[in-house]
């Protein structure tokens, strides 16, 4: 995070050019001299007049509207706090990339549409992805439809599972894009899925997979609207008939039903406002259904931005849980699996949640593990600690879904006892295919273009009605197989 001040101060500058592009002043990112554990902070980031966006041990990076600039300089001096600005104008820079996106779509429209992991998607790309993994997957894929969102569109989990295999096996939820403006989270959830399908059927044979691409699609899908301002938003889309348009949303990630409330704001206008009661939202109430009806889960993790850290619980208080030792144990896997694949460049911080990113109840992951008790829970925060924070450039997305994923799969091939990461070598199983590392040229990672153009929402995906076979879509597991070594034979060194 120290490394990261200076870049803000240095990006600054290059956006004034931006300044007053949609008409009015933009937010602010400030510095504080007090880090989030302050009260002062929190209090401000309850009743709204702050968004936090990292932190360090001494320090908070907090966004500040422009209406809240006097309300906000006051609290401060008021508390002894000292505060500067790093950027002047957030909106600046974001128009800076969105306007590099828009350069990349105007070229590459001539090109045969694909998703790939060198460029961030919308919701309709990840639908189309869902629906090629669906339709290639055959019976090792079930798309279960968890919920319907505010705005009309699915809540979608994906699982993968080798139904050839007898249980038990373990159970692996994977959540991503709770967190509206977090884009490399979803990036690196239909990365691990893209694996799942592909490279990683061996490991099939002892793990059953849950994967939710996208959390939270209308925040998601509203950061990819044509309002700037848009691309920083948090919450679901809500409407809490408050005072104003940025009022709107709950936060996803505050309204389960463990400790509810700690840590999270009543206020409709806070970025961490809670909802009026635990579960109010169909997406959060979904998905906790569909975690229920599994049964017992051996590992949950869900992805959030920025700051490179593996969290585990608890969020609402300090104290430590029962197994953190084994809990800091996996997550060191990850981190060192990581480090590894990315030449040292890559260091994740480990810890609990409470104790790092200071007291907040009603996360997914305190929820799985003290009320389904999932053994090994975690929030893992993806790159980087705040040199650009939420904006991570697109260059920077192809190395972190192959990182991250190469973590994971450390982490699981852990717990099952098979394949690259286990704990002693067994005769009745083979090795996994292990995602390869050799020499990744960022830019160039894709799978192969759609097969179909069909929306989930209007696919309904019912088990009963999509019950696609690998034979009835003229793609064996053989071909299956050829399509993704062609794929990784672009960028392999």
């Amino acid at each position: 995070m120290k490394n990261g001040w200076n870049m803000w101060t240095i990006i600054s500058f290059c956006c004034l050019v931006f300044v007053g592009v949609q008409g009015e002043p933009g937010p602010e990112l400030w510095r504080l001299e007090a880090s989030t554990h302050h009260r002062i902070v929190r209090d401000l980031e309850d009743s709204g007049d702050v968004d936090v966006w990292g932190h360090s041990q001494d320090h908070a990076q907090v966004l500040v509207e422009p209406e809240a600039k006097s309300r906000v300089t006051r609290a401060l001096e008021e508390a002894g706090i000292s505060h500067l600005v790093e950027v002047e104008d957030v909106l600046g820079l974001v128009e800076e990339q969105r306007a590099q996106r828009r350069k990349r779509s105007t070229r590459s429209k001539r090109a045969a549409q694909a998703l790939d992991w060198n460029s961030y998607h919308d919701m309709n790309d990840i639908e189309s992805f869902i629906n090629w993994v669906n339709v290639t997957g055959g019976d090792f894929v079930q798309v279960i439809p968890a919920a319907v969102t505010e705005e009309g569109r699915q809540v979608l989990v994906v699982h993968v599972s080798d139904p050839t295999v007898p249980e038990p096996k373990k159970k692996i939820w994977i959540e991503g894009g709770i967190h509206a403006r977090e884009w490399i989270s979803p990036a690196v959830t239909t990365y691990i899925l893209y694996q799942l399908v592909t490279e990683w059927r061996d490991m099939l044979q002892v793990t059953d997979w849950y994967i939710v691409p996208v959390a939270n699609p209308d925040g998601y899908q509203y950061t990819f609207s044509d309002n700037n301002r848009a691309r920083m938003w948090r919450k679901n889309r809500r409407n809490n008939h408050a005072r104003n348009g940025r009022c709107k949303g709950v936060d996803l990630n505050r309204n389960w039903n463990l400790k509810w409330g700690v840590g999270a704001s009543s206020d409709p206008c806070s970025e961490t406002y809670k909802g009026p009661v635990p579960f109010s939202e169909p997406e959060t109430d979904g998905l906790q259904k569909v975690m229920t009806s599994i049964g017992d889960m051996d590992l949950f993790i869900t992805f959030h931005s920025f700051g490179q850290t593996i969290l585990y619980p608890w969020g609402w208080t300090n104290n430590a849980p029962a197994n953190a030792k084994q809990l800091n144990h996996l997550a060191k896997k990850f981190a060192d699996k990581v480090k590894d694949t990315s030449g040292g460049k890559i260091d994740y911080k480990i810890g609990g949640s409470g104790p790092l990113y200071g007291l907040a109840s009603g996360a997914t992951d305190d929820w799985a593990y003290g009320r389904l008790g999932v053994p090994f829970s975690y929030t893992i925060e993806l790159p980087d600690e705040g040199r650009h924070g939420f904006l991570l450039p697109e260059n920077r997305i192809s190395s972190t879904v192959i990182e991250t994923a190469a973590g994971v799969q450390c982490m699981v091939s852990y717990l099952a006892n098979f394949g690259s990461c286990a704990r002693r070598k067994t005769r009745t199983r083979q090795p996994i295919v292990t995602p390869r590392q050799q020499n990744y040229t960022p830019g160039q990672l894709s799978f192969a273009p759609r097969q179909e153009n069909l929306n989930p929402r209007e696919q309904n995906f019912t088990p009963r009605e999509q019950n696609f076979t690998p034979r009835e879509h003229n793609l064996t597991p053989r071909q299956l197989s050829f399509i993704s070594r062609q794929n990784h034979a672009l960028f392999r060194g």
